[in-house]
Order: structure tokens, then C-alpha cells, then sequence
């Protein structure tokens, strides 16, 4: 059995996650994971397949002849243990809109190693003054070496500078 990824988009259209899963299928491929969504009308997947050795480059062909469909399709080896002890937190933050403000924060967790397992941003009117708000939603890896409080007073300063809203608090899993 081989693992590959498939990363593809295009414009969103009834049928394309049947098209894709019944490819996967007759290939005797079995999904894995996956993560689907439509964004302003484009339809994105990211799908983690495990595929009979001989079948993959003809899988992979299939794939690649859906109109329209654009997609990355590699091999994979994933590594289930990375070897780093972390917690996992949920991290959001509210603001109005500005230019730059998830480099601002992104970078701050990259210096401290703090990997971003899962993020979603949106905007929106705000309900009296129609000024654009940002939102920004995220699971974080924080490894158990990183002191919390040092991690919140930095995040302060962050958010004080860019005049920023922020929660952070420990996952809890649905």
C-alpha cells in the first residue's frame, strides 16, 4: 500500500466529492483523513489516501482528468509520533480588519515553536457601525516546555500593539 495526499480546488459544483471519492474507490484506495470546504464559491479538499502500489499512478491519472480540478497529488510518509510533548489549546482573537495582523501573530508562535494544528478566519460587518471585523479561530501546539505566562504576557503586548482581542485556554474536545 502506498499514502499520498491529494490537495485540489475548483469552482464548487454538485458531484465533485463524488467524483473524487468514487476515483479513490475504484482504485481500492481507502480514505483516510480528509478536510472539504467551500470558500466563496471554490470548493477545496485536502484528502490522505492509502492505495494499492500497483494502482496509485493510475489513481493519480484519474484525478488528474476531472476538468477543471486543479490538485497536488504526492507521496506521503506520515510520521505519528513527532516526539514532542505539547498540549493542545484553542487560541482566538477578534479585531478590526488590518493588514498583516496573522503575520504578526504567526510569527510570534514560530519563534516560540508553537505549531498551528488547525485555523479558520473570517470577516464581518459589525452590527451598529458596518466596520469590517476580523475573526480568526485556531488549535495551537504549545509544547510542555513553554511556560503558559510568558506566552500570555507576550501575547498581551501583541495584542495592545494592534489593538487585538484574544482567548486562549486549554482544548477541550467535543
Amino acid at each position: 500500500m502506498k499514502k499520498i495526499i491529494i490537495n485540489s480546488f475548483t469552482n464548487d459544483e454538485p458531484g465533485l466529492v463524488s467524483k473524487i471519492s468514487g476515483i479513490i474507490s475504484a482504485y481500492n484506495g481507502n480514505i483516510i483523513k480528509s478536510k472539504m470546504m467551500e470558500i466563496d464559491n471554490i470548493f477545496s479538499v485536502i484528502i490522505i489516501v492509502n492505495v494499492p502500489s500497483n494502482n496509485k499512478n493510475s489513481l493519480i491519472d484519474k484525478i488528474n482528468q476531472i476538468p477543471e480540478l486543479n490538485s497536488i497529488i504526492k507521496d506521503i510518509d506520515l510520521i505519528e509520533d513527532n516526539k514532542i510533548n505539547y498540549k493542545i489549546y484553542s487560541f482566538s482573537l477578534e479585531c478590526i480588519d488590518n493588514e498583516g495582523i496573522i503575520h504578526h501573530f504567526t510569527k510570534y508562535l514560530n519563534n516560540q515553536k508553537i505549531n498551528i494544528k488547525e485555523m479558520n478566519t473570517s470577516t464581518l460587518n459589525a452590527p451598529v457601525t458596518g466596520i469590517t471585523l476580523f475573526k480568526l479561530d485556531s488549535l495551537l501546539c504549545i509544547p510542555l516546555a513553554l511556560d503558559l505566562k510568558d506566552i500570555k504576557n507576550k501575547l498581551n503586548k501583541l495584542s495592545e500593539q494592534f489593538n487585538v482581542s484574544y482567548n486562549i485556554s486549554v482544548f477541550k474536545s467535543k
